[in-house]
């Protein structure tokens, strides 16, 4: 079969990115790849996100909208996935935007190598709008790629990626009662269980930073509870079990719990929710060494050693680039 007969399903959660919609979707029509089905879905979002959509589908059809009550992102894309004829499968929010190519590169990916799961470990960032220098395409078996994204060497997001949707069957799906920490929970699930991956590592996706509305933007304590409890799920859904990945999700434990802490300290809510700071700040300082026993970057290990060593020098160093990231407190 050649590449053109090949039908990709992109799927957008859509919740309040009225702001950015427009630049989205546009991305998404105007790829190199043209054999394409883009699912809209409409999470009940209460501005004008619902109306954009619909007025995109008139204009292509290659487009169909799906309006449902507000279920969160996992249902969302849930929903996607039931409706999606495609071959293959790919999630974009509706806040983020994607290179030209984006479609074509993953699909490349994924017949070239006959991969349950394609992916590229770089994107575009506000932090970061350079083009890498130099690519490669790699095959990783299921355990390295599973330990890989544990590591947080590849984006723990369900943006970025690829699958094949006979893969994904009607087997793994979404977590609907996760917030914070679902696409790593999916991505990890289907790692596990992947023929091969095929990687790349050139940026094709532009992951915005700041969204003010955006869940991962926004501090909110119950978030970022949910964000915890999502790592218990992963450690409880393996089914590779070795000594590799075991000290990859330490890694992923430890590296949640720092996060939270950071977040908790820049937002000024330590004294709010005492008993969670103590939690995350004793994890932050006595589990830091698990950076040492997996393939994390030097940068990676340098803010673990600084985690442990004067935990609060992090989030201080992170106000350096606060301008770029906005953290809100919801009571």
């Amino acid at each position: 079969m050649e590449n053109s007969e090949v039908k990709v399903s992109v799927i957008i959660p859509i919740y309040n990115v009225g702001k950015f919609l427009g630049k989205c979707i546009e991305t998404i029509i105007n790829q190199t790849y043209y054999n394409i089905e883009i699912i809209l879905v409409d999470d009940g979002s209460p501005d004008h996100s619902g109306r954009i959509c619909d007025e995109y589908a008139a204009k292509d059809k290659r487009i169909k909208v799906i309006h449902q009550k507000n279920a969160g992102v996992s249902s969302a894309r849930n929903a996607g996935i039931n409706a999606a004829s495609g071959d293959y499968i790919c999630f974009v929010d509706g806040d983020d935007y994607l290179m030209p190519d984006y479609v074509e590169y993953l699909l490349d990916l994924a017949v070239r190598n006959d991969a349950d799961v394609s992916l590229t470990t770089e994107m575009f960032s506000n932090y970061n709008l350079n083009q890498i220098k130099k690519d490669k395409m790699e095959v990783y078996s299921a355990e390295k790629a599973a330990a890989e994204i544990l590591c947080y060497n590849i984006p723990v997001g369900a943006n970025n990626k690829m699958f094949k949707r006979s893969f994904i069957g009607d087997k793994i799906r979404f977590l609907p009662n996760l917030i914070i920490g679902e696409g790593f929970n999916f991505n990890t699930a289907a790692f596990q269980r992947a023929n091969i991956v095929g990687v790349g590592h050139r940026r094709i996706y532009y992951y915005r930073k700041d969204n003010p509305t955006s869940v991962t933007t926004k501090f909110s304590m119950d978030n970022w509870i949910n964000g915890l409890m999502a790592i218990e799920v992963i450690k409880n859904d393996f089914i590779i079990k070795t000594s590799k990945l075991n000290n990859a999700w330490k890694y992923a434990n430890w590296r949640t719990h720092s996060d939270v802490y950071d977040l908790m300290v820049l937002a000024s809510v330590e004294k709010r929710y005492p008993e969670m700071y103590k939690k995350c700040l004793h994890v932050t300082r006595t589990q830091a060494l698990f950076s040492l026993r997996v393939p994390t970057s030097a940068k990676e290990r340098i803010r673990a050693m600084i985690m442990m060593v004067c935990p609060r020098m992090m989030p201080q160093l992170m106000l350096l680039r606060r301008y770029l990231y906005h953290v809100d407190v919801e009571n």
